[in-house]
């Protein structure tokens, strides 16, 4: 890994590691921003749950901030250290959405553009490969060589095949005529 892609990642994650330990801590301060967001999302998630799990989800913001800190605290961790750095990327990219709601109801044009920004940052970030093919594009290239090994064997066979045949037909003739000559 380089060093450069290391301390952009480092970079990225701290913001979230000490908002999430902000969050984390003093659940007060922050619960206000997050409060739109759950008063709208809690009833929604609970519709779709059995009835019994649905009274588990809990309804207060001031939990929900923690929860969200927590995330942003393993999703920075895990991005930075490059230790399940997509899946990382993909909780911080999640735990962004509550605070971007949040920030857009607001009317608070700098919060909004600030949260937006790193809701952007963090799907990049989900595609961060290390400067490795991804998987899919792998997958792509051995399949591509598979296809060209075979046309190439596919036309190897042929070619001995017509050589085959070439080398039958002579080897008739020569019999024929040898067969020819033993009858005269």
């Amino acid at each position: 890994m380089s060093l450069l892609r290391f301390a952009g990642r480092v970079l990225f994650s701290a913001y979230f590691v000490t908002d999430g330990y902000q969050l984390l801590t003093k659940p007060d301060q922050n619960a206000d921003q997050i409060a739109t967001t759950v008063d709208r999302v809690v009833p929604a998630v609970q519709s779709f749950l059995p009835p019994e799990t649905a009274d588990r989800v809990p309804e207060d913001a001031r939990t929900w901030t923690r929860l969200l800190g927590l995330a942003q605290i393993v999703g920075g961790v895990a991005y930075a250290t490059g230790i399940a750095r997509r899946p990382g990327a993909v909780l911080l990219a999640a735990a962004t959405l509550p605070r971007l709601v949040g920030a857009s109801e607001s009317k608070d044009r700098s919060g909004t553009l600030s949260q937006l920004a790193l809701f952007g940052a963090a799907i990049t970030a989900t595609q961060d490969t290390a400067g490795r093919p991804s998987l899919a594009w792998r997958a792509q290239q051995s399949r591509n060589a598979a296809t060209k090994g075979a046309k190439k064997a596919s036309e190897a066979v042929g070619r001995n095949l017509d050589q085959a045949e070439k080398n039958v037909k002579k080897n008739a003739k020569k019999v024929a005529r040898q067969v020819k000559g033993a009858l005269n």
